[in-house]
């Protein structure tokens, strides 16, 4: 994957959302963010931007696994669902307060998340994420 050319948070937390856009800009001032307290919005707008343009370019998806309206799982089912044009251009990483191991088991087993992360993010954690897909 080419460096990122956008970031999205995915959580109902508008705090964690707030942290994660202060360490992506401080690591990458020139990033594209954006922030999303509902999944299902983030959903439409992946739609929307990603039918409206043949390359969307790369993007790295922050992703929550415990929200109230949708679970990160079943954003993941919905993404599964894109055109494999479209998957391709998502780095996806579970973001998550879960201690739960199976939560982590089930994050390492599925095939579009490359990473699973404790909140909040670091800029330790942020800046290898950010190294991997340059």
């Amino acid at each position: 994957m080419k460096l990122p050319a956008q970031f999205i948070v995915v959580d109902d937390d508008p705090i964690n959302n707030m942290v994660c856009k202060y360490v992506i800009a401080s690591v990458a001032p020139a990033a594209s963010i954006q922030l999303f307290t509902n999944p299902e919005e983030a959903l439409t707008f992946f739609k929307e931007a990603f039918g409206q343009a043949t390359l969307f370019g790369e993007t790295v998806l922050f992703l929550d696994i415990n929200m109230p309206t949708m679970s990160g799982w079943e954003f993941l089912d919905e993404v599964a669902l894109f055109p494999s044009q479209m998957r391709s251009q998502l780095a996806i990483y579970l973001l998550s307060s879960s201690i739960d191991p199976e939560d982590i088991k089930s994050a390492e087993e599925h095939p579009l998340v490359q990473g699973y992360h404790s909140k909040p993010l670091s800029k330790e954690v942020f800046g290898k994420i950010y190294s991997e897909n340059e």
